[in-house]
């Protein structure tokens, strides 16, 4: 391979990495607004930045981030209705029963 090739080289890796992630975190994005959801919090991820990420059992995931910050926790449970980004957020409470806590 040419010299003034490879100079290049990490360049295109990661564009090559960008581009991946954004069409990952897009599918995501789309298919957690087209599907019906009703699932536990099991995780979460603060690796970015400014961005908190929830994973659910069902191995979709919310994002939530300093513009639209969502107070949810690993535990609880999520209900959303399909074709729609709005869903409910249901917590624990002292008896171990979901109770309704917010919509975002």
């Amino acid at each position: 391979m040419n010299k003034k090739y490879i100079k290049f080289l990490p360049l295109i890796i990661a564009v090559i990495a960008i581009s991946v992630y954004l069409v990952y975190a897009n599918y995501n994005y789309a298919r957690f607004s087209r599907e019906k959801v009703n699932s536990k919090v099991v995780g979460r991820s603060n690796w970015q930045l400014r961005t908190t990420e929830f994973y659910l059992e069902n191995g979709l995931q919310v994002d939530s981030t300093g513009i639209l910050p969502y107070n949810i926790k690993v535990g609880d449970s999520i209900s959303k209705e399909a074709n729609s980004l709005k869903f409910k957020v249901y917590r624990k409470d002292k008896f171990q029963r979901f109770e309704f806590y917010k919509a975002y």
